[in-house]
């Protein structure tokens, strides 16, 4: 009881001296650390994170320091710190909300083979960190780390090739999501020349009407013709994509938003000689290109009566000169 009383006395005795007193918690395997403490000799104390280890390769979290862990979910692995209400990350470090961990910040640190800036922890988030530019695992130095925020944006990376960011992408409105520059679409106008829409985003390939090769070339169930051109079979309007219609042969053709197409007045076999938006159409004893309408004032001068009904069809094409 003595010896209580006379480290008490002494206790007080030192804070009214002005001696700091620091309190450790005791900490052992039931009773772990808060975030950013570790357990040494017993006892909780704070960790002052070293910011350039954030980031680094590892294999385990001993290979990250005291306070870090090891996230082996990443290409090589990849320590993290953690942050959030009270834990500040170290400087060089970005705090990313949504993981809760403390990530390597862009800029000239971010050099890791396999690394880049980019958003985190998704495509779209507003918060960027030194991030892997592929989802597949491996040592971290088997994928091209692209661009970092700081050197720029290429602007060159096509369709469906390899990007570190969203400004990598050459087609404009194109977005970089897995690593792969995508562009979401509903009608092959929305693709660059040399693709086409899918239903959901662009992809390489010939649209219908354009040259093939076989019919694996062909969107769908299109098939390569004998004149090798996508070709689609329809009914009505309703059995073709956005902005196509279907031509009194029944087969799928571009719709005219521009300029007439450039064979009108040919002869042709099928509306798939007429290129992109035209019908052949019988006149008299030869087959020859037409341009589709619907009003008359979508044929060239839009002369009165320049929009007539193609035979027996409820298809309009119009008039040649």
């Amino acid at each position: 009881m003595r010896r209580l009383l006379f480290i008490a006395s002494a206790l007080i005795a030192l804070v009214a001296a002005g001696c700091p007193l620091t309190i450790q918690v005791r900490c052992d395997e039931s009773f772990p650390c808060n975030d950013g403490e570790a357990c040494v000799a017993g006892a909780c104390v704070r960790v002052e994170l070293e910011s350039a280890q954030v980031g680094a390769a590892c294999t385990s979290d001993a290979a990250c320091g005291t306070g870090l862990t090891c996230g082996t979910g990443f290409p090589g692995g990849y320590c993290l710190a953690p942050c959030g209400e009270g834990d500040a990350c170290a400087s060089g470090s970005v705090c990313v909300k949504e993981l809760g961990r403390c990530m390597r910040a862009c800029g000239e640190a971010c050099s890791r083979p396999g690394y880049a800036c980019r958003p985190v922890p998704q495509p779209g988030s507003s918060t960027w960190a030194c991030a892997p530019t592929s989802s597949d695992g491996g040592d971290g130095g088997t994928v091209d780390p692209g661009p970092s925020e700081d050197a720029g944006c290429t602007g060159q990376v096509p369709l469906n090739e390899r990007c570190a960011q969203a400004c990598d992408c050459a087609p404009p409105g194109a977005d970089c999501v897995g690593s792969v520059c995508v562009q979401t679409c509903t009608r092959d106008l929305d693709c660059p020349d040399g693709s086409r829409c899918n239903g959901e985003h662009c992809e390489k390939g010939p649209r219908l009407g354009e040259a093939c090769r076989d019919n694996f070339d062909c969107p769908g169930v299109a098939k390569c013709n004998a004149q090798r051109r996508c070709t689609k079979s329809c009914i009505t309007d309703q059995s073709c994509p956005l902005d196509y219609r279907c031509a009194p042969d029944s087969v799928c053709v571009n719709e005219c938003t521009s300029a007439p197409p450039e064979t009108v007045g040919l002869t042709c076999e099928s509306s798939m000689d007429c290129a992109r938006c035209g019908f052949c159409v019988s006149s008299g004893a030869v087959k020859q290109c037409r341009q589709p309408c619907q009003l008359d004032r979508d044929c060239p001068g839009g002369a009165v009566g320049a929009c007539e009904q193609v035979g027996s069809t409820e298809l309009r094409a119009c008039r040649l000169p």
